[in-house]
Parts: structure tokens; sequence; C-alpha cells
């Protein structure tokens, strides 16, 4: 299932990075077109800053040795789920850390590398910064009281 998760979101990144290439620089201008073009191909970079943290969570967890399970459903935006049982607090910091890891670098590409005049660059930030907000507002909280209980919340299984 794994494989089907990578060629899922290797097709995302394909067709976004594809359509930004085609239509990211109509976004410059002040019509419909343009507007259309900006919201379009800046929703999908911000789809792909969520699959980058989604895959970081699961790399660091797999690179820490930590007893996963891979997601049975295409359609969910979660990619595997990290067992409360049978993981030390380290791989559960580790596997947090790698996703806010992989947002950071989303957001730094996002505010340095794409230009500031068109809406496609301002809308791909915009998601950036909201998936980072909810990273702060439900993620963070949670490693932050795995770090006080020093264990692995049971939450993280939910």
């Amino acid at each position: 299932m794994l494989i089907r998760f990578a060629l899922r979101d290797g097709t995302i990144f394909a067709v976004a990075l594809a359509l930004w290439w085609l239509l990211a620089a109509r976004s410059a201008g002040g019509d419909f077109v343009a507007d259309f073009a900006g919201w379009v191909t800046g929703l999908l970079l911000a789809v792909c800053a969520y699959l980058a943290h989604e895959w970081s969570h699961y790399l660091g967890a797999v690179a820490m040795g930590s007893r996963v399970s891979v997601g049975t459903n295409l359609a969910s935006g979660f990619l595997f789920r990290f067992e409360a049982e049978g993981n030390s607090l380290a791989q559960f910091v580790v596997m947090s850390l790698a996703g806010f890891v992989a947002t950071a670098l989303a957001l730094a590409v996002f505010y340095t590398q794409l230009p500031d005049a068109w809406l496609a660059s301002r809308v791909a930030r915009g998601g950036a910064v909201f998936l980072a907000f909810l990273g702060l507002t439900l993620e963070l909280p949670l490693l932050l009281y795995g770090l006080a209980i020093r264990g692995v919340p049971r939450q993280v299984a939910v």
C-alpha cells in the first residue's frame, strides 16, 4: 500500500509542478483567468507542502525503527498511524520533529524562491502558513505533552 501512496503523492507533485510551470506566471495578471490560475496552482503547491510534512513524519518514524502501520485508504490525507504502544519517547520526538522540519523548509522555499507578484505564490504561502498554524496548535501540544509525561501520548494513535 505504501507504493500506492507514493504513486498518488508523486502524481500530485508532478501535476502541481507542471501546472506551476504552465500557469503560475499567468497569476500576475488582474483578470479572472489570472485569479483562477493563481488559486489552482497555489493550492496545489500548499497540498505538496502538506504531503511533504506527512511523508517527513513517516520517514522520521521509519528512520528511528518505530512501529507504524501504513494507511489503507488512498482518499485519506494520512499516510500512516504511529503506534503509541511499543514506541519510545525518542522515536515519537523524532517522528514529530521531522514533520516540523518539512513545514519549515516549505515555508523557507515559498518565501525565498517564489515571485512576490504572483497570486499563486501568495496562495501557496498562505496555505503553508495555515499548515504551520495547524502544526503549532494541533501537533506541538501533543509533543510537549509527551515530553512532560516522558512517554508517547496515547492520543497519537487516534
